[in-house]
C-alpha cells in the first residue's frame, strides 16, 4: 500500500470532498481519552472507549491542545470557515444537557438536539448503523469527559451554504438510515469487519469519490479518491490483492510498516496511531478478512435500489419532492410531528387506490385537527409530474403502495376541479362550469355532449355507459376530456331541479367525482381495490363511492378488528343497525349516515360511510339468497349512505390549538 495509502485527517478528508458540494459544516462526535466518570460502570466506559477509537474519530473536536475535546477546530473551505463544536460534558457550552436520545439522533441521523441538520461532514452516513448496545457504550464514554467551557466561533460559511435546510436535498438523495445486519453465510469474522469498515470505521468516506452533491458514488465503493491534494487509494479487493497478503496488510494496520514494502507517513500515519493500531488482533484481522472479500459495488445508492421506479422516473420524481414536498413533509416522509402529517407509514398514501392522494395534490387540503392546511399543486405541477410525485410518495421510505399511478388517472380527477367548491361564489349562484381540455385542447365534442345531456334527462345515469357512449360518439378516449364530458352533459340537468344551489353544486360534484373514479379505473391493467365489496374511498376531505368490480363467489365483508374502519365508528354502525332487516330503505339509510356522520364531527365522511357498510354486509351476509342479491343488497345500501354523505352541508373546519394555547375559533374549510 505504501506510497498510495496517505490518508488525510478526520476533518480534512470529509471537507475536502464534501467542498465540491452544497453541504458542509458540523463534526463528527469525536470521544475523549479520559479518565472515566467514577459513577459510571467502568465496563462500559471503557467498551465504548475501544469502540471510540474504533471510529476513528479521537482529534476532530480539538481546536486547543490545552482544551481537549472543547472545539473550535478551524476547517477551511471553499465556502468559508466552520469550526467544530464543543462535545465536552459542559452544561454550557457542551453538550452536558443532551440526552441519550439527542445524542443518537445525531450520531445515527444527523439532527441535533435542537432538530437542525448536520452538514455530512459528520459521518452519520456510517454511524447510522452502529448497534444499540455500541451506542449505548459511546454514550457512557462521552459523559466521562470532563466539561471544558468554550464556545467556538460561529461558522464562517457563505451563503446559500450557511443554510442547513438545504441539506434535504442530501438526506432524501443518500441518506439511508438503519442498523448493521450481518450477510447470511458469511462467518463472523466476515460481518465484524463488514461493520468495523463500513460503520465505525466510515472507510468508504476517504476511500470512494463523490459526485458532486457531495454524496460517494455507490459504483465506485473503495475505488480512491483524490482529496485536498492526498489520495486514499484505491482499497477494493481485486486491487488489494494483488499487492497485499492478509497478514502484511493485518501487520501494517498495527504498526504503520510493512517489512521490506513501506512505511506509513503523512496523514495515515495518525488513523494507524490513534486508530487501527489500537484494535485487537482480532478486530485487524477481521478487517482484512472483509477487505479481501469485499462485495461488488452497488449500481445504485441504497435508497434508489430499494425503489421500484425505472432510474429515470426515480430521477425526476425525487427532485419532485424536494422541490414541492420535502420543506413542510421533511426528507423521507417524516412529517412535523403534530403540525405536518408524516407520509412514510400513512394509510391514506399507501392504500390500494391512489385516488386520495392524487386529489391531495391536485386540490389542496384544508386544516383539520391539529395540522395546518396543504396548498393545491394543480397550477403548478402537469398530470405526468403529479403521477411521478404520486408513484414516488407510494413507494419510498418503507411504502409498499403499487405504483400504479399514471398520467390518465391524473387527468381524470383533475377535472372534477371545474366543478366550483362549496362556498364560493360560483357554487352559491349555480351555474354550469365552463368545461374545456388543458390549453391547446378544443375540449369535450359538443354533440356528442348533447346526446348525453338528453339521455340523463330522460333518465340515464349509468356512468359506465356513458362513458363508452361518449368514446364511441366522439373518438375521444382522454380521461379529462372524458370527465369533463360528463360534468357538462349533467350540469344543465341538475340545474334545472328545484333543489338550493349548494346541494346542486354537491350533486354535481358526486356525479363528476364518480366519472372520475370510472375513467381513472380504466387507465390502469390489474386489480386496485382493496375491498372487494361496495366501499367508499377518501377524496381529499370528501368520498366516492367504489362499487365492486366483478362479484366474489362469497360476500367478503372486513373484519370487525378495527382495521378496516376505526373501532368506535365500527361500535356506532352497529349500534344504529342493530335489529334491521335488508333491505333498508333510502330514507332510513339517509338517516342512520346522518345521525353516524353528526356523532363523531372529527370523522372522515368515507370512515362514516365505511363504517355503516361494514356492519350493513355483516347482516346481508346472513340472509339466506344468492351471492348475486346479496351484493345488490349492499350495492344500493352503499350507494344511498355515501350520496347522502356527499350532498350533506360541509362541515366547518376545527383546528385545535396547541396543549398552552386557547383554542382556535371554528372557520368554513376553503380551498386554499
Amino acid at each position: 500500500m505504501g506510497d498510495e495509502m496517505v490518508r488525510v485527517s478526520r476533518y480534512t478528508r470529509r471537507l475536502a470532498a464534501l467542498a465540491a458540494a452544497t453541504f458542509l459544516g458540523a463534526a463528527s462526535p469525536a470521544l475523549a481519552q479520559f479518565a472515566p466518570d467514577p459513577s459510571a460502570d467502568p465496563a462500559l466506559v471503557a467498551r465504548g472507549e475501544y469502540i471510540a477509537k474504533a471510529a476513528d474519530c479521537m482529534p476532530c473536536h480539538t481546536g486547543d491542545k490545552s482544551k481537549p475535546f472543547a472545539g473550535g477546530l478551524a476547517l477551511n473551505t471553499p465556502f468559508g470557515a466552520i469550526y467544530s463544536p464543543n462535545i465536552t460534558s459542559d452544561r454550557s457550552t457542551g453538550i452536558g444537557k443532551w440526552t441519550y436520545d439527542e445524542f443518537v439522533n445525531a450520531v445515527r441521523n444527523g439532527i441535533r438536539e435542537d432538530g437542525a441538520y448536520l452538514y455530512p461532514a459528520m459521518p452519520f452516513d456510517a454511524y447510522t448503523q452502529i448497534t444499540d448496545d455500541d451506542m449505548k457504550a459511546l454514550w457512557a464514554y462521552v459523559r466521562a469527559i470532563p466539561p471544558v467551557p468554550n464556545t467556538p466561533p460561529d461558522n464562517q460559511l457563505e451563503f446559500p451554504f450557511n443554510i442547513r435546510l438545504g441539506m434535504l436535498a442530501w438526506r432524501e438523495l443518500f441518506f439511508d438510515q438503519g442498523r448493521f445486519h450481518p450477510t447470511a453465510g458469511k462467518s463472523d469474522a466476515w460481518n465484524r469487519g463488514a461493520y468495523l469498515v463500513n460503520a465505525l470505521g466510515h472507510c468508504g468516506d476517504c476511500h470512494t469519490p463523490r459526485n458532486l452533491m457531495g454524496a460517494t458514488k455507490a459504483k465506485a465503493a473503495f475505488l480512491g479518491a483524490d482529496i485536498d491534494g492526498f489520495w486514499a487509494p484505491d482499497i477494493d479487493t481485486a486491487s488489494l490483492k494483488k499487492t497485499w497478503t492478509p497478514e502484511t496488510l493485518a501487520s501494517f494496520f498495527a504498526s504503520g510498516s510493512a517489512p521490506g514494502k513501506t512505511s506509513v507517513f503523512g496523514p495515515m500515519a495518525e488513523v494507524i496511531h490513534d486508530s487501527l493500531s489500537k484494535l485487537t488482533a482480532d478486530d485487524r484481522a477481521a478487517l482484512v478478512t472483509y477487505l479481501f472479500d469485499a462485495p461488488p459495488p452497488a449500481d445504485k445508492p441504497a435508497v434508489q435500489k430499494a425503489s421500484p421506479l425505472s432510474a429515470d422516473v426515480y430521477a425526476r420524481a425525487s427532485k419532485l419532492y424536494i422541490d414541492n414536498c420535502a420543506v413542510c413533509h421533511m426528507d423521507k416522509g417524516a412529517g412535523r410531528g403534530d403540525t405536518i402529517p408524516a407520509l412514510a407509514g400513512n394509510p391514506a398514501v399507501v392504500a390500494a387506490e391512489p385516488y386520495n392522494i392524487i386529489m391531495a395534490v391536485l386540490g389542496g387540503l384544508p386544516p383539520g385537527g391539529t395540522y395546518g392546511a396543504m396548498p393545491s399543486f394543480a397550477g403548478r405541477l402537469d398530470d405526468q409530474q403529479i403521477a411521478d410525485l404520486a408513484n414516488y410518495v407510494r413507494t419510498s421510505w418503507g411504502n409498499t403502495a403499487p405504483p400504479n399511478v399514471n398520467a390518465s388517472m391524473v387527468a381524470a380527477w383533475r377535472a372534477t376541479a371545474n366543478v366550483p367548491d362549496y362556498g364560493t361564489q360560483a357554487a352559491s349562484a349555480f351555474t354550469c362550469p365552463d368545461v374545456g381540455g388543458a390549453p391547446g385542447s378544443d375540449g369535450p365534442d359538443a354533440k356528442a355532449v348533447a346526446a348525453l345531456s338528453a339521455m340523463m334527462a330522460g333518465g340515464q345515469r349509468s356512468i359506465p355507459m356513458m362513458v363508452d357512449t361518449y368514446k364511441a360518439a366522439s373518438g375521444s378516449s382522454g380521461s379529462g376530456t372524458i370527465v369533463d364530458a360528463l360534468t357538462a352533459a349533467y350540469c344543465p340537468v341538475v340545474a334545472k331541479s328545484k333543489a338550493p344551489d349548494w346541494q346542486k353544486t354537491a350533486e354535481l360534484r358526486r356525479f363528476t367525482l364518480q366519472a372520475a373514479m370510472e375513467v381513472s379505473r380504466r387507465t390502469v391493467s390489474g386489480p386496485v381495490d382493496s375491498q372487494p365489496i361496495a366501499w367508499a374511498l377518501p377524496v381529499g376531505p370528501g368520498l366516492v363511492l367504489k362499487e365492486p368490480a366483478s362479484l366474489a363467489d362469497k360476500l367478503a365483508c372486513p373484519a370487525d378488528d378495527g382495521k378496516a374502519v376505526p373501532a368506535d365508528l365500527a361500535a356506532g354502525a352497529a349500534k344504529l343497525l342493530a335489529g334491521v332487516k335488508p333491505p333498508m330503505q333510502g330514507a332510513a339509510i339517509a338517516s342512520a349516515a346522518t345521525t353516524l356522520y353528526q356523532q363523531n364531527p372529527k370523522a372522515r365522511p368515507a370512515d362514516v360511510a365505511n363504517a355503516l357498510i361494514a356492519s350493513y354486509c355483516r347482516t346481508v351476509a346472513q340472509v339466506k339468497t344468492s351471492v348475486a342479491e346479496q351484493n345488490a343488497l349492499l350495492n344500493q345500501f352503499a350507494g344511498q349512505a355515501v350520496q347522502t354523505l356527499q350532498l350533506l352541508p360541509p362541515r366547518k373546519t376545527v383546528v385545535e390549538a396547541a396543549p398552552a394555547a386557547a383554542p382556535a375559533p371554528a372557520a368554513p374549510a376553503k380551498k386554499k
